[in-house]
């Protein structure tokens, strides 16, 4: 833990942690902890079935959820949030350079 910690403290440690926050990772403990997801309810191939159809529906709660936390931030409608989200409409407010179809950029 304590060479964890030197590295995290140096500024390459530091870069590459917040380079962490806006990945998959987070998206994973937030599907463990917030919405409970821990474990499948079936074995074997039936298995593949149910992770497949969980972790859609677990991707899709999290993207509305982010693009939910990202109109609240940038005060966006829904109707100019979509626009963004389709690559339709104005530019000018796109001060981030958000593309249409990135989702981490919202992040």
């Amino acid at each position: 833990m304590e060479d964890m910690r030197a590295k995290l403290n140096t500024e390459e440690g530091t870069e590459q942690y917040q380079k962490r926050m806006c990945t998959v990772e987070p998206v994973f403990g937030q599907m463990k902890e917030d919405r409970g997801f821990r474990g499948f309810l079936l074995r074997k191939r039936k298995a593949k079935i149910e992770f497949t159809m969980m972790f859609t529906m677990m991707c899709t709660v999290h993207n509305i959820k982010k693009i939910a936390d990202f109109m609240k931030r940038e005060g966006k409608s829904l109707k100019e949030t979509l626009k963004m989200i389709t690559g339709r409409g104005d530019k000018s407010w796109n001060k981030r350079g958000i593309v249409a179809g990135n989702a981490n950029k919202l992040c």
